[in-house]
């Protein structure tokens, strides 16, 4: 059974208003690592709120861990199950010491002080930043921020971890490293990852890839062949990644012979053999 199941979602801001999601279905696999990509106001964050129950169905249903997202009785367990990270470290921190905002959440689920103690080493450790136990959050570059925002979920022991347009704050190195975390996260701790995003060269290492135009689902499939639909993405208010793009000059200008590859080691790797062969170095 998927571990959040989206069935004909459709959600109204309000009740005159045009819909934000339209008969939008999604199976999303335990472990699975998904990007979901979009422009401004495709409905990607929109349907990201779905998956923690901070937004419910105007109809259709969206069931997390087998329990339905609507019904307020299972409120509390779908947030202990689902972690979320916004745009914004600074409306999630709340403390003034950065271990201690990492224990918020497990301390209000009534977890026992001991356990608490672990969780928020272990997930200090996880994103690097257990020499700032004891810094103060406000003195924190933006990057490292969002790495305790991250710890804080990752604390309450989540199976599912959201980031709303998590790296959009942040300069190309802080993308960078919260992206490496969240590879990291899914690969070694079986976490399943659920990333929004608008930039492309995020999603290179996603096991899939969900395109949303419009508030509707345009198309999915594995980043090589997301990327290979260049016209569609255009279409939908994207671009491929800067490598990718530069590949298919190459191949375009016979620079490079034909490859599907998408992130930039494999392309980088791709242009070396090539120069190779022809005796460029």
């Amino acid at each position: 059974m998927a571990i959040i199941s989206v069935q004909d979602l459709t959600f109204n801001y309000t009740e005159s208003g045009f819909p934000a999601l339209s008969n939008v279905s999604l199976e999303i696999e335990k472990g699975e690592f998904l990007a979901i990509v979009g422009h401004n106001g495709s409905g990607k964050s929109t349907l990201a709120k779905h998956f923690n129950g901070l937004l419910t169905p105007t109809s259709g249903k969206v069931y997390v861990c087998g329990m339905d997202t609507a019904d307020e009785n299972n409120s509390l367990d779908i947030k202990r199950h689902v972690g979320m990270v916004f745009q914004n470290p600074d409306n999630q921190i709340v403390t003034t010491v950065v271990e201690d905002d990492v224990a918020f959440g497990p301390e209000n689920l009534g977890v026992p002080s001991d356990e608490i103690r672990k969780r928020v080493d272990e997930a200090l450790v996880s994103v690097g930043m257990k020499k700032y136990a004891q810094a103060a959050p406000h003195m924190l570059s933006g990057g490292q921020k969002q790495r305790i925002a991250i710890a804080g979920m990752l604390a309450m022991h989540p199976d599912i971890l959201v980031l709303d347009e998590a790296t959009a704050m942040l300069d190309p190195m802080g993308r960078r490293e919260i992206t490496d975390i969240a590879r990291k996260l899914n690969k070694e701790n079986g976490i399943t990852v659920i990333m929004i995003t608008q930039h492309m060269d995020e999603v290179t290492y996603a096991d899939r890839v969900v395109v949303m135009k419009n508030g509707k689902i345009e198309f999915e499939g594995d980043p090589k062949r997301v990327f290979s639909q260049s016209a569609r993405l255009t279409g939908a208010g994207l671009d491929v990644p800067p490598a990718v793009a530069l590949r298919n000059k190459l191949i375009c200008e016979h620079a490079l012979a034909p490859t599907n590859a998408v992130d930039t080691e494999e392309i980088t790797d791709d242009i070396y053999r090539e120069f190779v062969k022809r005796g460029i170095v």
